[in-house]
């Protein structure tokens, strides 16, 4: 009986030291496990992580905001885009509005990432990388736009004016034979001269309500016509022996109801808020008929908008025909700095505004 439970005793210290050294190799296989992960050991090369990650070349999508929204990691990411374009320029393109329209930095991250699965096998991933050394010096940019004027409220309220008019805008232009952009010149700076002596009356009705000033004094209307020169215009368009004369094709770009009030009928479509075409058109013609005047003494000044916009301020009687003539016209005053007449209606021209609506 001694011996029977001396055998059990044994058997169970046997059995418990098979367990101590098998939790033993357990533990050891886990650590070892454990440390092979730390060092990368167990990596497998080609995984889709590993793709993924190389593609933007930073080890992994980090997802500081901070960091993205700085003017340096903007500038990489517009690196990084320009590079996908040249890959695949619709995806970039859509990349590209996620950034600017929506200003979602941190989207337009993955979607790189994501896109650059493709072309994981071309020169893309390195070329990606590159951008990681793109820098810019300065980190605020200075303005909205190159344009002082173009960052005003009345520009502002311009602006919306003109694309509701856009119908009466590119109809006046087309019919009148004369680009939209250079036609607008002249209206700009009747504008801007109304708002900035004004400011009273832009403040309280014209900036809250988003229109156009119609002028009522010397000038009328959006475009501050006088009544004399669009009588002037009605009468050179229908007399061949005139230096403004535009051709027998334009003689009836204007009409009238038979036996009308033609005074009568000419200020009421000069002064008309609501159907502006009119104002639109008697710019353009003024705007046609020098360049025939001009034309006719030598002079080429169809793509000159800063002469154009200068002549029409000054008027028929001050368009003298010359070598060399520059922008000029009454001094208007917006945001502390002095343009004259005939320079706002070259920047505008040439600044990329209302782009959309009235293309080069």
């Amino acid at each position: 009986m001694y011996w029977w439970w001396n055998r059990c005793i044994d058997i169970m210290r046997r059995i418990f030291e098979i367990l101590i050294i098998l939790f033993a190799l357990i533990g050891l296989v886990f650590t070892g496990v454990f440390v092979a992960m730390q060092f990368g050991l167990l990596n497998v090369r080609g995984t889709i992580s590993e793709r993924n990650n190389s593609i933007l070349g930073a080890g992994k999508i980090t997802r500081d905001k901070n960091k993205e929204a700085s003017f340096e990691s903007r500038a990489v990411l517009l690196c990084k885009i320009h590079t996908l374009a040249n890959y695949a320029p619709q995806t970039a393109q859509a990349i590209n509005q996620v950034l600017e329209q929506q200003q979602n930095s941190e989207l337009a991250v993955q979607m790189i990432s994501v896109a650059g699965l493709r072309f994981s096998s071309t020169p893309f991933p390195r070329e990606i990388q590159n951008c990681a050394r793109v820098t810019i010096p300065d980190t605020t940019p200075l303005a909205q736009t190159a344009y002082v004027w173009a960052d005003s409220p009345e520009w502002a309220v311009m602006k919306s004016a003109f694309i509701r008019d856009q119908e009466y805008i590119n109809k006046a232009a087309k019919d009148a034979g004369i680009s939209p952009r250079m036609l607008l010149g002249g209206v700009i700076g009747e504008q801007f001269r109304f708002f900035t002596n004004s400011r009273d009356s832009f403040k309280s009705y014209f900036e809250p309500l988003k229109i156009l000033a119609s002028l009522s004094k010397f000038s009328f209307g959006i475009a501050g016509l006088k009544p004399e020169t669009v009588k002037r215009i009605d009468e050179q368009l229908q007399n061949p022996s005139s230096v403004f004369y535009l051709g027998k094709e334009m003689e009836n770009v204007v009409t009238y109801p038979i036996d009308s009030d033609h005074d009568a009928i000419r200020f009421e479509r000069i002064t008309d808020t609501k159907n502006t075409y009119y104002s639109y058109l008697y710019t353009g013609l003024f705007m046609r008929m020098v360049i025939a005047q001009w034309e006719r003494a030598g002079h080429d000044i169809s793509n000159r908008p800063e002469v154009l916009s200068t002549l029409y301020n000054l008027g028929f009687n001050r368009s003298i025909p010359k070598e060399n003539p520059s922008a000029g016209g009454a001094p208007i005053t917006i945001n502390g700095q002095e343009f004259s007449f005939g320079q706002l209606g070259y920047e505008f021209y040439y600044s990329g505004e209302l782009l959309n609506e009235f293309p080069y």
